[in-house]
C-alpha cells in the first residue's frame, strides 16, 4: 500500500480548509479563525491575525471590495452576508496594541531593489525587510503609496504604513526615477513593482507578497519559483442544520460598530466548515480524527509490523461499522469505511491481525458454509416443473445464514411459499459478510468463488435474497448473478395475507439496502397491507450497530450505537433483517420481522441463544433435506453433547453476550473431567475448567450435580489470547 492509496479516498474532503468566504479573499485571509477571535473580543490576537495576512489593515478594512461576501453562506440561509469591513475597521479601532511585528533573524547579506513605492512595492519590500534581506526602495515620487497619495484618506493609510515599517530597515529612495537596470547593477534582485496594481489595490498587495516569496526561493536557490498563485478550489459550501437565521447588525454610528455591535455582528458568523461525517457518525465523532489524518495514519500503520501497540488505529479500525453512511452525508460522497477496509484487509495481509476479534463471526461463517450448507434445484424437466408458468425464469431463494438461525420458520415458510408460485430452488450458505467486515479477502475470495461454481451448477438461477447484506456483497463480488428481493415477489404475488401484528409501526431499514429502493418499497408496501399505521424514522439506513462486527473491537461503541437505533422512534419497529432484529431485541426495542406479517407468525420477543441459532439452522437444513430428497440429515455428533447444563437465565444472558456458547461450555467441561486438569475451589467444591481453541482460551467454572450428566454453571468467560500448557 501506498500513501497515495489511502490519500485518493480523501482527496476531495475540504474538512479544514479556508471557508468559501476565505477562497474569494484576494489576500486568502482565514476568516474564520480571525472572526472567532473578533467574536470572543480578542481585539488584540485578532488585530495580529488580520494585520499578518493583509500587510496593511487599514488600507485593506476601508478599500477593500468584500468580495467575500458573495460567498458568505449566511446567503444560503436566506440572511445578508457578514459585515467584514466593518468588523476589520472595528477590530482596527479597539485594539490598544499594534506595534509592528518583530522578527528575530540573523541579517543576510543578499541585496533587492524595489522600484515603485505603491502598495505592491510596499508589501513586497516589507516581506523582504522583515526576512533581513538588504531592501532598497525606489519611486520617481516624493513619498510612498502610488496613487492612494491622491485618496482622500491617504493620512489614515500613511499613518498605517509608518506602523508597519517601524520595525525595518529598509532605504527608501524618493524622486528616484530608475530609467535603466544597469543602474542597479550592485543588488542581487531587482524587481518592478510599476503598474501592476490591475486597477485594484488588494489585488496590487497580493501581487506584492507573491513577488516577495519568488524573490526569496530565487535567491536561496538560484531556480525561479514554479508555483502558482492558484489557489485550491475551497469555495463549496456546507449543509447548516439546526441554525437560526440572524439578520445584519446595522451600525447605529456612522463612525462603524461599538464593541457591542462588532461582537454581535462576528457572532452571525457560522465558522463554516464540513464536519458532516463527524457530526453524523458515532464512531468519527468519538474519535474526532480528521478525514486526512485518519487516511495518513492508515498508510502508517502498513508500515510497522511489530506490536499492536505501536498501531495509531487499531481502535478505530475496528470500531466502523462499514455501513456507508457517512458516504451518504458527505457533500463530496466519501466513504471513509473504505479506509477502514483498506487497514483490516492489510492487517491480514501481514500477519498483524487481532484474530479474536472476529474469531466468533468466522467460526460461524464456516459453520454455515459446511455443516449447514444445502442446496436443491427442481428439476426443469419434471412434471411439477412445467406447470409454472414465469416465462423460463428459474429462481433460487438465497435466505442467507442468519435467517433460519433466528426463526426457522421464516426460511420454511418462505420457501414453502416460493416453491408453490415459482419455479425455485434453495440455497442454504453463508454470503461472507464476517470474513468481509474481517478483512480477511482470502476467505472471501474462496468463499466468492465456491458460491459462483454451486450458481453454475444450479443452472445460473436468478437469486432471491431476503438479506440486503447479501443482496450487497453479491452486487460487489458476483455482479453477474442476476439478483431480486424477496420482498419484491411476496408484494406482487397472489397468496399472501400479511397480518397486523401492530397498530402503528416504522420500518427500521438496514443499513445495507442503502440505495435499495425496490427493496425498501416493497417492505412497506407489505406493511401497509396488513394495515398497520406507518411513521418514517427521522433517518433510513442507519446501522443496528452490527455492521463491522464493531461488538468485538469495541463493545461500548456497540452498545451506545445500538441504544440509539432502539431509541429513534417510540413505535414499535418493522425490520426486514435478522441481525437487526437481534439487535434491536437485545436492548428492549418491541419488532417484529416483515416475515412475521407476510406469513402471520408469531413475533418472538426474545433472541435465541448462540448454540440454538445453530440448532435452528440445521434444522432448516434437516427439514428441507427430509421434504426435497427424501435425505435424513445426521450431524456429527460430539461426545459431549449429552452433557446438560443448568444456568441461572440472567448469568445465561451475560455469558451469551460474550458469544460463549452452551457447546463451548460443555466441551470445557468434558475435558476437565476426562483428563482431570481443572482448579478446584475447597470452599464450596467448584472447579474451573479450561480450553483453548484457535486464539481464544475459555474458562468455566461450574459444580458436579450428577457426574457425567449435569453441571450447574457458575460463571463463563474467555482471553483473548492463547495459553499453553508448560512442559514438564
Amino acid at each position: 500500500m501506498k500513501l497515495v492509496d489511502t490519500m485518493s479516498v480523501v482527496e476531495n474532503c475540504f474538512h479544514g480548509e479556508p471557508a468559501s468566504c476565505s477562497h474569494s479573499c484576494p489576500l486568502g485571509l482565514d476568516v474564520r479563525a480571525f472572526i472567532e477571535k473578533v467574536a470572543r473580543g480578542k481585539w488584540v490576537s485578532a488585530y495580529k491575525a488580520l494585520r499578518n495576512c493583509v500587510v496593511f489593515p487599514v488600507v485593506v478594512s476601508r478599500l477593500c471590495s468584500a468580495p467575500c461576501k458573495s460567498d458568505c453562506q449566511r446567503v444560503d440561509l436566506g440572511d445578508e452576508p457578514i459585515e467584514l469591513p466593518l468588523i476589520e475597521r472595528a477590530v482596527i479601532e479597539y485594539s490598544k496594541k499594534k506595534s509592528a511585528e518583530k522578527y528575530v533573524i540573523p541579517p543576510k547579506d543578499q541585496s533587492v531593489a524595489i522600484i515603485g513605492a505603491g502598495v505592491s512595492g510596499l508589501a513586497c519590500a516589507l516581506d523582504l525587510a522583515q526576512k533581513k534581506y538588504l531592501v532598497t526602495v525606489f519611486d520617481k515620487n516624493e513619498g510612498w503609496g502610488g496613487s492612494l497619495r491622491e485618496h482622500e484618506d491617504f493620512s489614515l493609510f500613511e499613518e498605517d504604513f509608518n506602523l508597519q515599517f517601524e520595525a525595518v530597515d529598509i532605504i527608501w529612495k524618493f524622486n528616484h526615477e530608475i530609467k535603466s537596470n544597469d543602474e542597479l547593477t550592485e543588488f542581487n534582485m531587482i524587481h518592478h513593482a510599476i503598474g501592476n496594481h490591475d486597477g485594484d489595490v488588494i489585488d496590487a498587495i497580493a501581487m506584492g507578497t507573491s513577488a516577495a516569496r519568488r524573490i526569496e526561493v530565487f535567491l536561496k536557490t538560484g531556480r525561479e519559483d514554479t508555483e502558482t498563485d492558484e489557489k485550491k478550489d475551497c469555495s463549496r459550501h456546507v449543509i447548516h442544520h439546526n441554525v437560526d437565521k440572524a439578520p445584519r447588525v446595522v451600525a447605529k454610528s456612522g463612525d462603524g460598530y461599538t464593541e457591542d455591535e462588532v461582537l454581535c455582528e462576528a457572532g452571525r458568523c457560522m465558522q463554516c466548515d464540513c464536519s458532516a461525517c463527524m457530526n453524523s457518525c458515532e464512531m468519527l465523532s468519538e474519535f474526532r480524527k480528521k478525514p486526512k489524518k485518519i487516511a495518513t495514519e492508515v498508510y502508517t500503520d502498513t508500515q510497522i509490523s511489530s506490536t499492536f501497540s505501536a498501531h495509531t488505529l487499531t481502535r478505530q479500525t475496528y470500531s466502523c461499522n462499514m455501513c456507508h453512511h457517512c458516504e451518504s452525508v458527505c457533500p463530496e460522497g466519501i466513504n471513509m469505511g473504505q479506509l477502514f477496509t483498506m487497514s483490516r484487509r492489510n492487517r491480514f495481509e501481514t500477519e498483524t491481525v487481532p484474530y479474536a476479534l472476529h474469531d466468533y463471526w468466522l467460526s460461524e461463517m464456516d459453520f454455515n458454509t459446511e455443516s449447514a450448507e444445502f442446496c436443491f434445484m427442481p428439476d426443469k424437466n419434471s412434471e411439477k416443473s412445467s406447470n409454472y408458468d414465469n416465462d423460463g425464469v428459474r429462481y433460487v431463494f438465497y435466505p442467507g445464514c442468519q435467517l433460519g438461525a433466528h426463526n426457522p420458520e421464516h426460511v420454511l415458510m418462505t420457501y414453502k411459499y416460493l416453491a408453490e408460485n415459482f419455479d425455485c430452488g434453495v440455497y442454504l450458505g453463508c454470503c461472507g459478510a464476517p470474513a468481509y467486515w474481517a478483512g480477511d479477502d482470502k476467505r472471501l475470495c474462496e468463499n466468492v468463488d465456491a458460491i459462483r461454481k454451486t450458481s453454475k451448477a444450479l443452472g445460473e438461477p436468478v437469486f432471491i435474497f431476503a438479506c440486503a447484506t447479501c443482496e450487497t456483497l453479491f452486487d460487489e463480488y458476483l455482479p453477474e448473478i442476476k439478483r431480486i428481493p424477496l420482498y419484491k415477489l411476496l408484494v406482487s404475488g397472489e397468496g399472501i395475507k400479511a397480518e397486523k401484528v401492530f397498530s402503528d409501526a416504522s420500518i427500521f431499514d438496514p443499513c445495507s439496502a442503502r440505495g435499495d429502493e425496490d427493496m425498501m418499497d416493497a417492505v412497506r408496501l407489505l406493511a401497509e397491507y396488513s394495515g398497520i399505521n406507518l411513521s418514517e424514522l427521522p433517518k433510513r439506513n442507519r446501522c443496528c450497530g452490527y455492521g463491522g462486527l464493531v461488538r468485538g473491537g469495541n463493545p461500548k461503541m456497540y452498545e451506545r450505537v445500538a441504544q440509539a437505533r432502539s431509541l429513534m422512534h417510540e413505535n414499535p419497529y418493522i425490520v426486514y433483517c435478522a441481525n437487526c432484529r437481534e439487535v434491536l431485541l437485545s436492548q428492549g426495542k418491541e419488532c417484529a420481522h416483515i416475515l412475521d406479517i407476510a406469513f402471520n407468525l408469531p413475533v418472538r420477543a426474545e433472541v435465541p441463544k448462540i448454540s440454538e441459532r445453530r440448532r435452528n439452522s440445521l434444522h432448516v437444513k434437516s427439514k428441507l433435506m427430509r421434504e426435497l430428497k427424501n435425505e435424513m440429515y445426521e450431524p456429527v455428533r460430539q461426545p459431549w453433547d449429552d452433557i446438560e447444563l443448568v444456568i441461572d437465565k440472567v448469568l445465561a444472558e451475560e455469558i451469551d453476550k460474550k458469544l460463549i456458547s452452551e457447546d463451548d461450555m460443555k466441551e470445557a467441561i468434558w475435558l476437565a473431567e476426562t483428563s482431570g486438569d481443572k482448579f478446584t475451589y475447597e470452599d464450596d467444591g467448584s472447579f474451573t475448567a479450561c480450553f483453548v481453541r484457535r486464539v481464544l482460551t475459555y474458562w468455566v467454572r461450574y459444580k458436579v450435580l450428577q457426574q457425567g450428566e449435569t453441571y450447574e454453571i457458575l460463571n463463563a468467560y474467555y482471553h483473548r489470547m492463547s495459553f499453553e500448557k508448560a512442559e514438564n
